[in-house]
């Protein structure tokens, strides 16, 4: 039986900055005490890939995720913007949140490991850290068929890292069977998507997403009512708004618009004003 993709409604003070967890010790906690069928670790950056594949991780029977979003307060409205987006595509879904505050500019300072931008060794972390055995089952990537590659040649090490510490081994030639199973697999489910086939599949199985999208690396300002914060204005001119924008194109150009109809080629024309 699958899960509801059902919006829940949630109440968030969406006007004072973005709740945040301080350290990867805090998200390994919050991760121990989540509903007890947390299993997946879904990092999210309110980008077209993340929001494809958490929009799979929702309706995967498999999977239950915990939201992950790294957030530096230096990068300004940028940095409010995608903790905005992703804090909204978690509470869309009813899902829990988890918005790291640890400082990348403070690294050389820090003992803590920032959890997104050095996302795949704070995930291993998290992971070796819970008590009673690991927790998570699964950690979902959001990478497209132009990046696949890279995505996995990174988290190949990291797999080695955590079989070879369940084995108590020094290099892979002591890793135990039973304990590669333990390891949390590393799921790409949508890696022969493009961003623009991406962005169509995020029409066809849950367009309100589309409003939850962001992606621009240069805000322009932000949207209110009643002095409450409701969006961010892109500048549509930076690359990410220009590549956002050819995904969009084609989108529209593609072959599958004509057999899904007007509503799925309207939706994109709409997105493009």
């Amino acid at each position: 039986m699958g899960k509801s993709t059902e919006p829940v409604k949630i109440k968030i003070k969406i006007d004072e900055e973005p709740e945040a967890l301080a350290s990867t010790l805090e998200m390994s906690e919050a991760i121990r005490t989540a509903p007890k069928n947390t299993n997946t670790y879904m990092p999210l950056s309110a980008g077209i890939e993340s929001t494809a594949a958490l929009i799979y991780a929702v309706k995967d029977p498999l999977m239950q995720p915990f939201c992950v979003h790294w957030y530096e307060p230096r990068y300004g409205l940028f940095a409010d913007a995608m903790a905005f987006y992703t804090r909204k595509q978690a509470e869309y879904f009813g899902l829990p949140y988890g918005n790291d505050k640890s400082m990348l500019t403070m690294l050389p300072d820090m003992k803590d490991v920032p959890i997104i931008v050095s996302g795949l060794s704070a995930f291993m972390s998290v992971v070796i850290g819970q008590p009673g055995g690991f927790k998570l089952r699964y950690f979902m990537m959001g990478a497209n068929a132009e990046d696949d590659m890279r995505m996995k040649l990174q988290f190949r090490e990291y797999r080695k890292i955590c079989a070879t510490y369940l084995s108590d081994s020094l290099d892979g030639s002591g890793v135990k069977l039973e304990n590669i199973r333990e390891v949390p697999q590393i799921m790409n489910p949508l890696d022969f998507l493009t961003k623009a086939e991406m962005y169509a599949l995020i029409i066809r199985e849950c367009p309100d997403m589309l409003d939850l999208v962001w992606t621009c690396f240069n805000p322009q300002g932000t949207l209110k009512d009643n002095g409450k914060i409701t969006g961010y204005i892109p500048c549509g001119v930076c690359y990410k708004c220009q590549e956002l924008k050819q995904a969009k194109k084609t989108a529209a150009d593609a072959v599958y618009r004509l057999q899904e109809g007007e509503k799925y080629f309207s939706r994109i024309l709409q997105d493009m004003d």
